[in-house]
């Protein structure tokens, strides 16, 4: 029986298809081969070198943050002596400050600067530019107008001395312009220090300005009584940290060394810690002992 011309192109159809069936796995896995390649070489490649390229971008913009070096470049040594209470804001930013940075020293300048201690707490006063400038600056003493105006108005009234280490809340109020608020910050910031080595210190505290100052530390004197000094062999971190002018940081960093190689032979060791500068170690040295 002949077969139709239409049966035979549904047999060359089928035919036609399953050799499309047998051949297509072939086909496929050339192309995920092709594709493998390409993604695994060309594309991988380019990965690569981009994340490269971003890991050395931002190692770039790191050192570049840190670099201390450079950092230290930004700031200049002042020409000649001068009194940080007269300069404006011009002249600090030829120092090197910002124009922000040198705003905010200016108007801390009009509280009045009466040593380097002050410029030193100042917290926008970077310390490359403070220790640049340091050597260069000088203090007039003006003259303590309200001591003078109030002995001219009480020549008859005795002067009151008080023991600055040793004084009490009521000897403390008995100098004028001391109430029951500042007796209390003397005090409480001398159990705090471990007593006062200097009367300059008197201006760490909050809202004691120059001009306070002036008024109140001709009625002050040191007594006998030392220092309460911490062991930096014995403290813990709490206890260092506790002192005003250790921070949490530089405690750690007293206690890690000792654990790390010993106790202390001298005071001056911890100055191996890079949190711990000269100018830091001479504030707190006073205040430890072995």
């Amino acid at each position: 029986m002949p077969i139709s011309k239409r049966n035979r192109r549904a047999v060359l159809g089928v035919l036609m298809l399953v050799a499309v069936i047998s051949f297509l796995p072939r086909l496929m896995a050339e192309a995920v081969h092709f594709s493998d390649d390409d993604v695994s070489f060309e594309k991988v490649k380019i990965a690569e070198n981009n994340i490269e390229e971003r890991q050395e971008f931002w190692a770039k913009k790191k050192r570049k943050k840190y670099d201390k070096s450079s950092y230290k470049k930004r700031f200049k040594k002042p020409k000649s002596k001068f009194d940080p209470n007269t300069y404006k804001i011009a002249d600090w930013m030829m120092l090197g400050l910002s124009e922000k940075q040198a705003a905010i020293v200016v108007r801390l300048s009009g509280r009045g600067f009466n040593s380097n201690a002050d410029l030193e707490r100042i917290f926008v006063l970077p310390k490359p530019a403070y220790e640049l400038l340091k050597d260069s600056t000088f203090y007039p003493r003006p003259m303590n107008i309200l001591s003078y105006q109030r002995n001219e108005s009480s020549p008859d009234k005795s002067k009151v001395s008080v023991n600055l280490n040793g004084g009490s809340h009521e000897e403390f109020e008995r100098i004028r312009g001391i109430g029951s608020y500042f007796s209390k910050k003397i005090i409480d910031y001398r159990e705090r220090l471990g007593g006062y080595i200097h009367k300059e210190q008197l201006l760490e505290i909050w809202k004691i300005d120059l001009v306070k100052y002036q008024e109140i530390e001709e009625f002050i004197y040191f007594g006998s009584e030392p220092v309460e000094k911490i062991s930096i062999n014995k403290a813990s971190v709490e206890m260092l940290s506790k002192h005003p002018y250790i921070n949490y940081k530089m405690a750690n960093s007293i206690v890690k060394m000792r654990a790390q190689s010993g106790d202390y032979k001298e005071v001056k060791e911890i100055k191996r810690s890079k949190l711990i500068d000269e100018v830091t170690f001479v504030k707190i040295k006073p205040y430890l002992s072995l």
